[in-house]
């Protein structure tokens, strides 16, 4: 059984990874500040509070779990996004990214057989960079093979176009080698994930919107910008984006005028500009209706009751990291045979099909279209 620990867990992916996997293990300690992300983790994971860690800025001064076979951490990224202001994450800064360092400390304590850091391919910006590089090399001067890479989560089976950082560091006497996983397009897209009679935003923030409706060819495994709402300062909120594409990627906001907003046509009667609701956000990260479930109710009394607040759950969902692209990475880790299944479920598709989507396939049935 794997011993694991995750820091900056917010609603506890890799143990949602790990547990969609099939892989046992216990939980030495999750560590998150947010109230709400809290209530969401212990709910998800059915996990006491008492196995929060706190804050990471406090690695130094209280014990830190041993012994540990996996750590992740995706550490804060506003400041390297350029969704963000760019004050970047030096150590000592301040900044919330800064707390990367927090993080090889912990790495340095506690000597984990594995280590996953996720964060946004900012990093790798000239201004940022430098950073990036010395995170990588302490990580090799602790003792550990270093593997890293940028991930689209859109090519493991969810319709969102994400693209992160990831870094496996495993130590160099358990290491065995180590290959990122080769996703793809499994044709999921964002009408899949969509529940209906959801309502229309406000008339005030649609008065001066936009629609051309785009002419769709064969693939739609992008972001089909279709619309302009000319509401906010921020420009990728004014976006609006067809149903038949993927999702824009979710961002780390509470606030109502953010989010991924579509033009939502299945009616064809009566469409609608709505904004992808938390559940919807929930299912576009990779977690379930029931984990979406337990996090918003809970019951006391026999009762169901509030438990975490809708705009705390949008939030909750753009911090988090996409479930399937951890099971992927977990999956060729730890050798389960079946990871393909699990990520793709029903749309996993044969190697003699994806072979019939290369792009040479595609100019034959062109040809043989254009002869006949």
């Amino acid at each position: 059984m794997l011993k694991v620990a995750t820091v900056c867990s917010g609603i506890g992916a890799p143990e949602k990874a790990l547990t969609r996997l099939g892989i046992p293990y216990e939980l030495a300690c999750f560590s998150e500040i947010d109230e709400a992300a809290i209530k969401s983790y212990c709910a998800i994971h059915e996990v006491d509070r008492g196995k929060n860690f706190g804050s990471l800025t406090e690695v130094n001064e209280k014990p830190v779990p041993l012994d540990i076979d996996l750590l992740v951490g995706g550490t804060p990224c506003q400041s390297f996004s350029t969704a963000g202001k760019g004050e970047g994450g030096d150590e000592g800064s301040g900044t919330k990214s800064s707390l990367m360092w927090s993080y090889l400390q912990f790495i340095a304590i506690s000597k984990p057989n594995v280590v996953v850091w996720e964060n946004v391919p900012g990093v790798l910006t000239q201004n940022h960079l430098h950073n990036f590089r010395r995170f990588y090399f302490m990580l090799l001067a602790y003792g550990y093979n270093v593997y890293s890479k940028v991930v689209n989560a859109k090519y493991f089976n969810v319709p969102q176009n994400r693209e992160r950082l990831f870094v496996v560091a495993i130590r160099k006497d358990v290491d065995c080698g180590f290959e990122f996983p080769i996703g793809y397009d499994s044709g999921v897209r964002l009408k899949h994930v969509l529940d209906k009679d959801v309502p229309q935003l406000t008339e005030e923030i649609i008065k001066n919107a936009v629609i051309e409706k785009p002419t769709l060819y064969g693939n739609t495994h992008y972001i089909i910008r279709c619309g302009e709402l000319n509401w906010t300062n921020y420009r990728q909120d004014n976006i609006i984006i067809s149903i038949d594409g993927i999702a824009a990627c979710l961002l780390c906001s509470n606030d109502a005028t953010h989010g991924v907003k579509i033009y939502d046509d299945r009616d064809k009667d009566n469409p609608i500009i709505r904004r992808v609701t938390p559940l919807e956000s929930f299912r576009l990260m990779g977690f379930t209706d029931d984990d979406y479930g337990k996090c918003r109710y809970k019951v006391v009394d026999g009762s169901r009751t509030d438990n975490v607040k809708e705009a705390d759950l949008y939030a909750q969902a753009g911090n988090s990291i996409v479930v399937t692209a951890l099971m992927a990475i977990f999956g060729v880790l730890y050798g389960v045979k079946n990871w393909e299944e699990k990520v793709y479920q029903e749309r996993k598709k044969t190697p003699k099909q994806l072979i019939y989507e290369l792009p040479l396939f595609d100019f034959m049935r062109g040809q043989e279209s254009d002869a006949s």
